[in-house]
């Protein structure tokens, strides 16, 4: 088993060059400061860390990186971009994230018996060479979700301080501190996280409290009573927010002793996704139905989006509501909580650049994360103006491709592995012939995506399946799920068959 040492890594040798020498001084003194340096490397039973406090930590992190103004943004999609009313938007909401929910929770289970990063557990199912596709698409959901929790919290900081602070400085504000944050490593991220949501919480609760007097106006707006089209492309979208977090799920979880119950790791998996995300995404709904009948608040979703939509509500809490959004003037309430999803999103982004290019496990993680940060700033900026349309596609796309990928996970471990955890050989992690091929697991992740195309609904295309359902019905994720899933049992009997003549 490789461990990164910033002292003895393998590729600083006595004859190395002045930049080289120069890099290893760096690394070494970066860790003594506290900036983690490890990597994907399996995490030994000397590494992890033990009681109840370390399980908690696990829901705490679901809770801090889902109670953002993105999530309410997402719940806002329900009546702007489908049509539903406050009541069909919820309870779409409740369901869909109910049963999306349950692929992180259960995925995040691995890490504990395992003490390996979600992408490292995926080479056993998908090869070490497939997986890079894997990581790729790891690395275009985690990119584009940053880049989407960026603008919203732009959005907002640039409403509360009355214009003086534009979209783009409010999105590098967001970024450099979920960077600071992802470049102290696990234990920090951890402690953050821990208190982040308490935070933010606090806001939402004066912001549903300043809401709650308008309820009657919000309930009077008409809606069309709601087709079964919309319901489904819109369950697409919380799908796609919930099911992102399942290729990270146990990147978080690692750490915990092997001992740990698997049912008490799904249950702070499970409580720490579903609170937050249920919650919010239905306090977006009901606001953004407010946004169609309260004119302060129109003006105010108009000029600066959700940001602009959350100062008016607050607005009878008069010079008080800055407080509450800024901190004293400086943004940092609002500006830690939106951050608290991107910290831990940069953090994992790190460890998949690895296990995408396995020579980076010798570069220190947290110089991923500065390359991470450095793609999806830009992105952010760009992006910015066109904000809802780019949640509803992005979300639908990446329930999508997380669907065919925890499918082939689920089989592959219940079926072929008889959930015996005992059968991956922690020790074969980063040896291509100690691994599957994966070519089973790659032809049924195409062959899902085959089944994607005819069954999605999207604004750019609406596939024959989906077409036959009423206002155009998304069912890409569901029938990807199952479909990937069931074509991976034939093709891994005959790759095991293949192996096993070829002595691979």
């Amino acid at each position: 088993m490789k461990e990164y040492d910033a002292e003895k890594s393998s590729i600083y040798t006595e004859d190395s060059n002045k930049f080289k020498r120069h890099f290893n001084h760096f690394v070494d003194k970066s860790s003594k400061f506290g900036l983690e340096v490890r990597g994907i490397q399996p995490v030994t039973l000397e590494e992890r860390t033990h009681g109840i406090g370390a399980l908690l930590n696990i829901a705490s992190i679901w809770l801090s990186a889902n109670s953002t103004v993105l999530t309410l943004s997402t719940g806002g999609l329900g009546p702007s971009s489908f049509y539903l009313s406050a009541r069909d938007s919820c309870l779409t909401i409740l369901f869909f994230n109910l049963l999306g929910n349950l692929l992180p929770s259960y995925l995040g289970t691995f890490g504990p018996k395992l003490g390996m990063r979600q992408m490292c557990i995926t080479r056993y199912s998908f090869g070490y060479y497939p997986v890079i596709l894997v990581c790729l698409l790891n690395l275009i959901g985690m990119i584009g979700f940053c880049s989407l929790n960026a603008v919203s919290g732009g959005q907002v900081l640039s409403a509360v301080s009355n214009g003086s602070l534009n979209w783009n400085v409010g999105i590098v504000i967001i970024a450099v501190i979920a960077l600071i944050v992802s470049f102290a490593g696990f234990k920090f991220l951890h402690t953050f996280e821990r208190y982040a949501w308490m935070v933010i919480t606090v806001m939402f609760i004066f912001v549903a409290g300043c809401a709650g007097r308008h309820l009657d106006a919000i309930y009077s707006v008409p809606f069309d009573p709601a087709t079964p089209g919309a319901i489904l492309s819109f369950g697409a979208v919380v799908l796609g927010y919930g099911m992102t977090w399942a290729p990270l799920a146990s990147d978080f979880s690692a750490y915990l002793p092997p001992e740990t119950k698997s049912w008490k790791v799904f249950l702070c998996n499970y409580i720490g996704l579903n609170l937050p995300l249920i919650s919010l995404q239905c306090f977006g709904a009901i606001v953004q139905v407010g946004a169609m009948a309260i004119p302060e608040w129109t003006d105010g979703y108009d000029q600066n989006g959700l940001g602009g939509l959350l100062d008016a509500i607050m607005t009878p809490l008069k010079g008080f509501r800055k407080f509450v959004l800024t901190n004293i003037n400086a943004q940092v309430v609002l500006a830690l909580g939106i951050s608290s999803n991107n910290a831990p999103t940069i953090y994992s982004c790190s460890l998949t650049l690895q296990t995408f290019l396995p020579i980076l496990l010798y570069v220190p993680r947290f110089l991923l994360s500065t390359l991470a940060t450095g793609v999806y700033l830009p992105i952010a900026i760009v992006i910015a103006t066109r904000f809802q349309e780019a949640l509803n596609n992005f979300l639908s796309c990446l329930g999508y491709w997380t669907a065919l990928f925890g499918s082939i996970l689920i089989v592959d471990h219940l079926l072929f592995r008889k959930g015996n955890f005992a059968s991956y050989d922690i020790s074969q992690w980063d040896n291509p012939r100690g691994l599957p091929m994966g070519i089973a697991a790659l032809i049924a992740g195409l062959i899902g995506c085959g089944i994607v195309v005819v069954s999605m609904a999207q604004i750019w295309w609406t596939g024959p399946l989906a077409s036959a359902i009423d206002s155009g019905g998304d069912l890409a994720t569901e029938l990807g799920f199952v479909v990937s899933g069931l074509a991976y049992i034939p093709l891994k009997y005959i790759e095991l068959l293949i192996e096993k003549r070829i002595n691979y």
